[in-house]
């Protein structure tokens, strides 16, 4: 009879882990397209070295060293439990019973496309080549006028490959200083005008500020919503604008340009800030 020869791990001084039990399941918490999940390691068995958690449905995964896991990449209004399991270098154990059920939310971040700062005096700003990888669009600037007399105006259009400076902008809006208010209207404008750049009467060296938002701006089956709030600080006066308007085109947007009214420069100081938005 012929006889075998078996080597154990011990003989040749190797050590092998166990495979981990199963995690105690926690809580799930709903994020912003993501979700959180807590679990208690077992004291049983092998100890694991990474944990991961399952999605149902979807079957999305994330993984951690230690409780939390969190699971990114989720749809939003999308109901979900999870599963976790234990993994360590010999293999991984059993997924542990579901969690409670949860619903993640429309995830609404705030990512940089492109900053533009002035050094040198320009007449115009522009962002082109825009991804449509975003729901809406954000501006925010901050303008200098080294002018000292008349208040000028910031006028923006927009485009898609090149910019439309038709008649094909309308505008409200409503203006305030803290002791009187104003509100004018007007259509088959060919740029949406911004009355917030400094320069009045004897100031000079003002700074004014605003927040752009583009609404849809991908959306081609509709005009594209543009809403400002704005305002200048004339060194110890000043005034609030909001505006609303319409670019009354169904093409996606994918160029941006800042011009000033009564051709000046923006000067040093002032700044350009794209942002994309996710979410609703």
């Amino acid at each position: 009879m012929a006889s075998h020869n078996r080597t154990t791990a011990s003989e040749i001084n190797l050590k092998v882990d166990d495979i981990p039990t199963v995690p105690t399941i926690g809580t799930a918490t709903a994020g912003a397209e993501s979700a959180s999940i807590t679990f208690t390691a077992s004291t049983k068995g092998g100890t694991a070295s990474t944990y991961t958690a399952l999605s149902n449905p979807g079957s999305v995964t994330g993984s951690a060293a230690s409780s939390p896991v969190t699971v990114t990449g989720l749809t939003a209004g999308t109901a979900y439990t999870f599963t976790v399991r234990g993994n360590n270098s010999t293999g991984s154990s059993e997924y542990s019973s579901a969690s409670n059920s949860i619903t993640p939310t429309v995830a609404t971040s705030y990512e940089s496309i492109a900053t533009v700062t002035v050094s040198t005096a320009t007449p115009t700003i522009s962002f082109t080549s825009i991804p449509a990888t975003y729901t809406h669009l954000q501006l925010r600037g901050i303008t200098r006028d080294a002018r000292s007399v008349n208040v000028n105006n910031i006028n923006m259009r927009l485009g898609n490959g090149s910019i439309d400076s038709g008649g094909n902008y309308a505008m409200h809006t409503l203006d305030g200083d803290g002791s009187a208010v104003s509100a004018a209207g007007a259509a088959n404008q060919t740029a949406m005008g911004f009355w917030i750049e400094a320069g009045a009467s004897s100031t000079a060296n003002a700074f004014s500020s605003f927040v752009v938002d583009i609404l849809d701006y991908k959306n081609t089956n509709k005009y594209k919503t543009i809403k400002v709030l704005g305002g200048a600080d004339l060194n110890g006066s000043g005034n609030v604008h909001l505006i609303s308007g319409l670019w009354q085109s169904t093409s996606a947007v994918t160029n941006i340009e800042f011009f000033n009214n009564g051709n000046f420069n923006f000067v040093q100081y002032s700044t350009f800030a794209l942002y994309g938005i996710k979410g609703a």
